[in-house]
């Protein structure tokens, strides 16, 4: 009945429509810091109510407040705080988009020419300030969303009686935004600014964080572990010696089953090494003479594997083997091109009975990575050192970040706006000059206003016309 029976706007004075232009924007003011303190929310008007208007929840003006089935004004602030902001920054993982050899590179690189004998510190304070850069983006979000969240309460605390005047309800619309706009700016850089102080000092005296001690003896603490896991394993089935010819630092065993690891005949030195039935043999063909004459050249690896372009006098053509000069056990590798086994510098040179008379080293490549040779175990222990260090620190950020980015937010952007709104209205709108236009009736609500005062006026002579002929009844 207020759209019908409110007096038109340009029949009231300038300052009855002031006051009228007062009393809606302080209306709407306090119908936004209701909203966001949870106090005024059966105020709020959504998309189905009348004249535009409604409760949320789908009421209409009066229909009994704001449903029970959501979440309406400050409780959706809150809700983007803890089920959005917060669970989503603690899934964000401290080794998310690090793998173990960037973090083996940035050791390598941290220590320079000259390796450390301890875990370099400028590699764990690299990698933390990666990680921690990281949650700058989710912050910023999180601004946004309650931007958006604060727009909506606005449009849903707007009095029903706006609806009578468009004109102020666009200026007020625009004036809101405007606030809202300017507070997002400094809120956005508080954030980013909360992430900028964590970088600025990183500070491994914090009370939570692990340190270096005991990072070390936790992972000692789980090494131990594993080696007495490993322990208590069943033993594995080792396959005979005989089995397990190799080529490294000493004679595991050849072909012919002869020579076996730890055994007395793999025992070498520099004149000699003992043969399969106890005596010495001194190798031959070691030196630059194919003969067997020359001096001794590159000890008793190379007299076994390197290869003979010259024949044997046992056998024939390049099939032959190498023998002793005392007549005992031949030793060597089948010589010629496909057959005979060549040494690192042999291939190198493409010689097979000279080594080369100088040494190409190979070029060096123009990108150098870790993952080209394996980790040793002292670079996988400084790998999980840096890892615990990295995890204790940016949970300690992390935790820091998830409390202070909401605080942030309600001081720079909510409670500014709250408080704010009322004083900025009235800056802008409560003008003497602007006072008319904008208490402007919309034109269908003056086309309706006259409509039912034509209503009125023949519902009232209707009305006189029957208490007459009552009265004329009653005397009659």
């Amino acid at each position: 009945g207020w759209v019908v029976w409110a007096p038109p706007a340009d029949a009231t004075s300038r300052s009855t429509l002031g006051g009228a232009l007062l009393g809606l924007l302080s209306k709407f003011a306090a119908n936004f810091a209701s909203t966001i303190d949870g106090k005024g929310t059966g105020n709020l008007r959504g998309p189905g109510g009348s004249g535009g208007g409604g409760v949320v929840g789908g009421g209409g003006v009066g229909g009994g407040g704001v449903g029970t089935d959501e979440l309406y004004g400050g409780a959706r602030i809150s809700y983007i705080f803890s089920a959005i902001f917060a669970k989503s920054l603690m899934s964000v993982g401290p080794f998310d988009g690090l793998s173990d050899e960037e973090i083996r590179t940035t050791i390598c690189n941290a220590n320079g020419t000259r390796p450390a004998l301890f875990v370099p510190e400028i590699s764990f304070d690299i990698l933390a300030r990666r990680q921690i850069g990281r949650l700058e983006q989710p912050g910023v979000q999180c601004v946004d969303l309650v931007y958006e969240e604060l727009q909506r309460i606005a449009a849903q605390s707007e009095p029903g009686e706006l609806t009578r005047f468009p004109i102020l309800r666009e200026r007020m619309v625009d004036v809101v935004s405007s606030l809202l706009k300017r507070a997002m700016g400094p809120t956005q850089i508080m954030v980013q600014n909360l992430v900028k102080i964590e970088l600025a000092y990183i500070n491994t005296s914090h009370p939570d964080f692990i340190g270096g001690s005991k990072a070390v003896a936790r992972l000692m603490s789980k090494m131990a572990q594993q080696k007495q896991e490993r322990s208590q394993m069943p033993p594995t089935v080792q396959q005979p010696p005989s089995t397990r010819a190799s080529v490294g630092g000493g004679l595991r065993g050849a072909e012919d089953g002869t020579i076996h690891e730890n055994s007395p005949s793999s025992v070498a030195d520099e004149r000699g090494f003992h043969t399969g039935d106890g005596t010495v043999a001194t190798p031959r063909n070691v030196g630059t003479d194919n003969d067997g004459t020359g001096p001794g050249g590159a000890g008793i690896m190379n007299f076994i594997f390197r290869g003979n372009n010259a024949s044997s006098s046992g056998g024939g053509g390049g099939g032959g083997r190498q023998s002793m000069s005392n007549g005992g056990p031949s030793y060597g590798v089948e010589s010629g091109t496909n057959n005979g086994f060549r040494t690192p510098l042999e291939r190198m040179s493409g010689m097979h009975g000279h080594p080369p008379s100088i040494v190409q080293l190979p070029q060096v490549p123009d990108t150098m990575r870790q993952t080209d040779v394996p980790p040793t175990d002292r670079e996988r222990v400084e790998v999980e050192i840096i890892k615990s260090l990295i995890e204790s620190y940016f949970g300690i950020v992390r935790k820091n970040f998830i409390d202070m980015v909401p605080k942030t937010v309600m001081y720079f952007l909510v409670n500014h706006v709250r408080d704010a709104l009322q004083n900025e209205l009235v800056a802008e709108l409560y003008r003497d000059a602007e006072v008319p236009s904008l208490m402007a009736e919309a034109t269908d609500v003056a086309q309706r206003r006259k409509t039912c005062m034509e209503m009125k006026d023949l519902l009232s002579k209707a009305l006189e016309i029957v208490n007459e002929v009552r009265d004329f009844n009653t005397f009659k």
